[in-house]
């Protein structure tokens, strides 16, 4: 311990007045808190200062950025996890048996004590911040990695046999159920915060491998060996969330959870189980509750606003937007809906599954197994006098022979197609069996669209914390819109290709994909390596 004292080096080095150090100790006895603190809440003292000052007072190196400290991996392998999370410390190097950690509260002498004594280090330590500790924590042994050990050192200690062929039951009575319970919730809410869209639960031959879907990228994160044991304690854990078949482990399951944090924000789950080579792998789709749906802030530039708002107004047609799995088609889907849900229009929705709940659109949840599929509920649907309908996605042909009639017989359609650009759209309706006629009487508007990273306004795309080092944070679409006017109908009717039709629409003034993305990273929104990774070459 250090026979100087704080507060006078404090009022040494300027940082404070004698009087308000004799008001912050009077504060300090009161309310039974440390003196630094109370100076730091007060707004007296800067963190940092406060950090400069007990390195002078214990003789400690301070370091505000600990990538600056060059973190060894046989170091952070040395220490488990638990042992780190509950004394709040990060291993920092080894070398022999001097281990340094780094510290925020340089009076915790008993940590040094326990780690001398349960793993036999000397303990050199340095000074930084909690944020840069908890910071370090979570980079290098990963959110849940201090619940597993917990689970496993239970099991441990009841004598459990650690091998993979126990069943669920087993593994549910020897593992402690609230922290399998803690487990999924940390991977759960861990994945909310880090604005992720899914995550991925998948088990190998010895090892769990856990990702989140970030800005459209997927991520690994950090998993402790040990996982693997708790593996199917995991997705039993889920299974029960969703109230699926705990013992069934041979064909797949889908669910549907919702879960509330600790801010009252509710997310809903939507969660799919797929029995893999070496067990079950598990897939979180996260859906908010509550989606903003404004079409004025979707991400449309000004005039192909205009544009849609115009379309929007049409008594009939069909609007198709194209583009693969993820590229935000269903989001743009129900913004456009949002804009015409008044009382005086009837929305009927087919969408498989139904992604969000929305207020006065009657929404259909497609499911095959009893025989309601996009075609046959689309047949009904059209008996419940509908306005406006919206297909999740035309699959096959006699759902497109249904929405090209029923667009036709006086409905406004809109539907999805899985196709790489809008002229494609033409194309791939055509190989379905749908008469160019039809299409090009049909068909009023084709949208491609597809999602690209921002870079990140905090670094400019250099990678920093808030970023997660990727130099990207959030996404914005880029579309391809492309009208269909009396020149493209004709070119429908006489069987032109793909190819021809999307130069025609040029001509006539449409951006496509990597134009509109290539003037997004122009204006320094994105970059252009990001837009050749979302966008193929033309």
């Amino acid at each position: 311990m250090s026979n100087k004292l704080l507060g006078e080096i404090l009022v040494k080095k300027g940082c404070i007045t004698q009087e308000q150090l004799i008001q912050a100790l009077k504060d300090s006895s009161i309310q039974e808190d440390m003196l630094g603190n109370i100076l730091v809440s007060k707004g007296l003292l800067k963190e940092e200062e406060l950090y400069k000052a007990l390195s002078e007072q214990f003789n400690m190196p301070f370091f505000p950025h600990l990538k600056d400290a060059r973190i060894s991996t046989d170091a952070v392998k040395a220490v488990p996890a638990k042992f780190v999370q509950h004394y709040g410390f990060m291993p920092i190097s080894l070398e022999g048996t001097v281990l340094t950690v780094a510290v925020y509260n340089p009076m915790d002498v008993w940590m040094a004590e326990n780690i001398k004594l349960n793993m036999g280090f000397r303990v050199n330590r340095i000074l930084t911040s909690r944020q840069e500790v908890e910071a370090a924590i979570h980079k290098y042994y990963g959110a849940v990695a201090g619940t597993i050990d917990k689970i496993m050192e239970g099991k441990i200690s009841q004598g459990t046999k650690l091998a993979k062929d126990e069943s669920v039951e087993d593994i549910e009575k020897n593992a402690d159920e609230v922290s399998v319970i803690k487990l999924v919730n940390q991977i759960i809410s861990e994945a909310i915060k880090m604005r992720a869209t899914d995550i991925h639960i998948e088990i190998y031959v010895d090892k769990v491998v856990l990702r989140y879907r970030i800005d459209g990228v997927l991520r690994e994160m950090k998993m402790p060996q040990d996982a693997y044991y708790v593996e199917p304690a995991i997705v039993s854990r889920i299974k029960i969330m969703c109230h699926l078949d705990v013992v069934e482990h041979r064909i797949p399951q889908d669910g549907r959870a919702k879960v509330r944090l600790l801010d009252g924000q509710e997310v809903d789950l939507r969660v799919s189980i797929l029995q893999g080579y070496f067990g079950e792998n598990v897939v979180i789709r996260i859906l908010p509750s509550q989606v903003l749906l404004d079409l004025d802030k979707i991400g449309f530039s000004p005039e192909d606003l205009k544009t849609i708002v115009r379309l929007l107004q049409k008594p009939h047609g069909i609007i198709l937007i194209t583009g693969p799995t993820g590229s935000g088609k269903t989001t743009t889907l129900y913004t456009c809906l949002s804009r015409l849900n008044r009382k005086e229009v009837k929305i009927i929705s087919i969408e498989d599954p139904v992604e969000y709940a929305i207020e006065g659109i009657t929404q259909i949840h497609v499911n095959p197994k009893v025989g309601l599929t996009f075609a046959s509920a689309l047949r009904s649907v059209l008996r419940h006098d509908p306005d406006i309908m919206m297909i999740g996605e035309i699959r096959d042909s006699e759902t497109a022979d249904l929405a090209i009639r029923s667009s036709l017989t006086g409905h406004l359609v809109f539907s999805t197609l899985h196709t790489n650009d809008s002229a494609s759209g033409i194309a791939r309706l055509m190989d379905m069996g749908i008469e160019p006629y039809l299409l090009a009487s049909s068909v009023e508007v084709i949208i491609a669209q597809r999602l690209v990273r921002l870079v990140c306004p905090t670094c400019r795309g250099k990678g920093c914390e808030s970023c997660s080092e990727t130099g990207f944070k959030g996404r914005k679409p880029i579309y391809e819109i492309m009208l269909i006017d009396d020149d493209i109908r004709n070119m429908i009717t006489e069987h032109k290709s793909s190819g021809e039709i999307k130069a025609k629409a040029r001509e006539k003034g449409m951006r496509t994909l990597m134009e509109s993305g290539m003037l997004m990273a122009e204006q320094g929104l994105t970059t252009k390596e990001e837009i050749m990774r979302v966008v193929e070459l033309e």
